[in-house]
């Protein structure tokens, strides 16, 4: 039912992803732009975790350019998504059908109905509504292209979403307004109630500040007006725990695309996007399209196949790892407990006292804060989504990428040890990095899985 204030194509209504007692996990895959390989990326995902032994069911989202059935080579069903969404079908259980992978089914939108691209309100939240009492382990949504409101609900409902994007400058652009437009949707579930909306207006009003550049600053200015309203803001901040994936990558530069677009999404959002790695173009690939199979099920040892299972890998065991002791009386898979994202609510206990700064070798500098802060490189390279930590801090200059991306990823990892010095230090290191004369280096084992 609806409630009062919801309106008709947004996801104001829609409370945050929280799994049920028995209720399926789900799953969504994303992205800014079409082409960049989202449906076979979700298929290949879904055959993965059906390998395990979950039963999970896919389901094509993309009401305007449905093709999962040909990937997985089911023949067109009757019934589809579309049939569901008009009522003439009236459980989407019902639109279940087996694929040749054992443990995985698919709920087809083949021939999607022209005025079901853009479903309703109520047709949307009953979607949600069926999908969540699927009798399966887990529900994977490929959802279409682009950041209209209903891909971005049905990705904000996810218990974990997947952004795919290819090194290709049209698509790293239509990447980072997806996930910008993602991350201020999903503070929409906390921006309606009245103290958080009022708390925000009288931040607008001031006129005498500057424009707020980021949620980290808006939450720190909300803060300082009403703290539980930033408390508010700052936890839904930090539920935004998309993985971003580069697909087709060639050349060591392409390597790069994923920890160069996490950084700058960390620097312009305030909150962190995980970044889990990227997936080298496979000749195997093309070749299972042809045959309308799953890669991983027709070439299981491509190198295409142990990405996507490793990739599996990591959701799974990161939904087990985060799953709540069984003493607490909550449903193990809440939505994960991420690391502190938002900087502007900090923990009352001050943090211990920086070294002082060395700009004779500012990559050991680095280093000692990171060990006087009592973290990890493991912590740190989870913060700020940048791999190859330990190349910065050992000041390995041949291992190192171009200096535009290098200077990203100093700020980076500067502010988030709470370096004040950013730019004495930058500038110093680059210095250094320049005198080793490998300025146009590629060093191949940066950015490395």
């Amino acid at each position: 039912m609806k409630r009062p204030g919801d309106r008709t194509g947004t996801c104001e209504g829609l409370a945050a992803p929280e799994r049920l007692a028995g209720a399926p996990r789900i799953w969504a895959v994303g992205g800014g732009k079409g082409g960049v390989g989202k449906s076979l990326v979700a298929s290949s995902l879904a055959c993965a975790i059906a390998a395990t032994g979950r039963r999970c069911t896919l389901i094509d989202a993309d009401l305007g350019g449905a093709n999962l059935h040909t990937l997985l080579g089911v023949a067109p069903p009757r019934h589809t998504l579309s049939h569901f969404l008009s009522g003439e079908v009236k459980s989407l259980a019902d639109l279940i059908v087996p694929t040749s992978v054992p443990n995985l089914s698919l709920v087809s939108a083949n021939k999607a109905l022209l005025d079901m691209a853009n479903p309703k309100y109520c047709q949307k939240e009953k979607l949600f509504r069926h999908v969540r009492g699927l009798d399966v382990d887990e529900v994977l949504l490929d959802l279409g292209a682009g950041s209209a409101f209903n891909v971005l609900d049905s990705f904000l409902i996810a218990r974990r979403g997947l952004v795919v994007v290819t090194p290709e400058p049209t698509a790293i652009e239509n990447t980072e307004h997806f996930l910008r437009a993602a991350f201020y949707r999903s503070l929409r579930t906390v921006t309606r109630k009245p103290e958080v909306k009022a708390a925000i207006l009288r931040v607008k009003e001031d006129r005498s500040l500057p424009r707020i550049g980021s949620a980290q600053e808006l939450i720190a200015r909300v803060k300082a007006i009403d703290p539980s309203a930033a408390k508010l803001l700052a936890e839904r901040a930090e539920a935004f725990a998309p993985l971003l994936l580069v697909n087709q990558v060639e050349s060591v530069e392409d390597r790069q695309v994923g920890p160069a677009l996490a950084a700058r999404c960390k620097e312009r959002l305030g909150v962190s996007i995980d970044y889990a790695g990227c997936l080298e173009t496979d000749p195997h690939v093309r070749e299972a399209v042809t045959r309308r199979r799953p890669a991983p099920q027709l070439f299981s040892q491509s190198a295409f196949a142990r990405e996507i299972e490793a990739l599996a890998a990591r959701l799974l065991r990161e939904d087990t790892e985060s799953a709540d002791p069984p003493s607490v009386p909550t449903s193990p898979d809440r939505p994960r407990a991420a690391p502190v994202r938002v900087q502007a609510v900090a923990a009352s206990e001050p943090a211990p006292a920086l070294p002082a700064l060395d700009l004779d070798r500012p990559g050991a500098y680095l280093r000692r804060c990171r060990r006087q802060l009592g973290l990890t490189l493991r912590e740190m390279t989870e913060r700020t989504c940048i791999q190859g930590l330990s190349a910065i801090e050992r000041e390995l200059f041949d291992s190192l990428p171009p200096e535009p991306y290098l200077k990203g990823f100093l700020l980076s990892y500067a502010r988030e040890l709470g370096v004040p010095e950013l730019e004495a230090l930058t500038a110093s290191y680059l210095e250094r990095f320049h005198r080793a004369g490998i300025l146009d280096s590629y060093g191949s084992g940066f950015g490395e899985k």
